[in-house]
């Protein structure tokens, strides 16, 4: 049976270590009206180095299940977020850290 393989933003990485969370969306029919509409999932993905900033487009790919709700893990990264230094805190951050 073939991997699961999806494309999805990072959408955050602080609460946990070697974890992020990523958001896939895709587009789907609705069964009634035949219109199409966004559908957006959150999955808790693998990220051994934990170089992973949010606004990162990265493919996950389906694995074992590392804990509970992790079952994906980051095969690559297709782009990354550009990243700046806060000039008041010293930190690196993107336009999607909060």
């Amino acid at each position: 049976m073939p991997l699961l393989e999806l494309v999805g933003r990072v959408v955050s990485n602080r609460e946990m270590q070697k974890t992020a969370k990523v958001m896939v969306t895709r587009l789907m029919e609705h069964r009634v009206t035949n219109k199409l509409m966004k559908v957006r999932k959150i999955f808790l993905v693998h990220d051994e180095q934990s170089a992973r900033m949010p606004g990162d487009i990265v493919r996950i790919q389906e694995t074992r299940p590392l804990s509970k709700r992790k079952n994906f893990t980051i095969v690559e990264v297709i782009k990354e977020e550009e990243r700046v230094v806060d000039p008041t805190s010293g930190k690196l951050m993107t336009r999607y850290t909060s």
